[in-house]
């Protein structure tokens, strides 16, 4: 992941907005231990990779099509969030306009304890992880979901495959002065 971060941080580099993105220092294999044992998920290694280079960011500026690439602890506090609601009944309020797409690659749910969130749009929107796919996805997909996201999206196959996307986009996208025009 190495690699990666460097081109993300060429690019941003070269668009004057390093500073504003406010990209973290790393996270301790502690910290991603712990949040692991939190989640009841074991990450994929390159998502540890990702996060022992840089933990997310401080900046308001989206790295991620205008979301916030979250940290470690606010990884935990955004899953916690949504664990404190009620799942069962969200999940049955919400049964008959949930939808997924591709069709079968993401159960149809509100909620999903096993969908962690790797970014926030401060409207309650993530892009993240799915442990708990559906028949046709796969383990360590990554998803859009959210309060706003009745129909969950398959963004990528899995986190390496997202990497990718967001490098490919953010090498496409301008920086407008508040955040980075980009797409995933």
């Amino acid at each position: 992941m190495k690699e990666q971060w460097t081109r993300i941080e060429a690019f941003l580099g070269a668009h004057g907005c390093h500073d504003q993105v406010g990209l973290r220092s790393g996270a301790s294999d502690d910290q991603i231990q712990s949040l692991e044992a939190h989640l009841g998920v074991n990450f994929p290694d390159s998502l540890k990779g990702f996060l022992s280079v840089h933990d997310g960011q401080n900046g308001r500026a989206g790295l991620v099509s205008g979301q916030q690439l979250l940290s470690a602890e606010n990884i935990r506090r955004e899953w916690d969030v949504w664990r404190s609601l009620d799942e069962a009944a969200m999940n049955a309020d919400c049964a008959d306009f949930m939808a997924s797409h591709p069709n079968g690659a993401i159960k149809p749910m509100y909620t999903n304890r096993f969908w962690i969130p790797l970014t926030k749009d401060w409207g309650g929107n993530h892009i993240g992880l799915d442990f708990d796919p559906d028949a046709q996805g796969t383990v360590g997909q990554v998803i859009r979901f959210g309060r706003d996201q009745d129909t969950k999206l398959l963004v990528a196959e899995d986190f390496n495959a997202f990497i990718e996307k967001l490098v490919v986009s953010l090498s496409d996208s301008k920086w407008n002065g508040e955040y980075l025009e980009s797409k995933i």
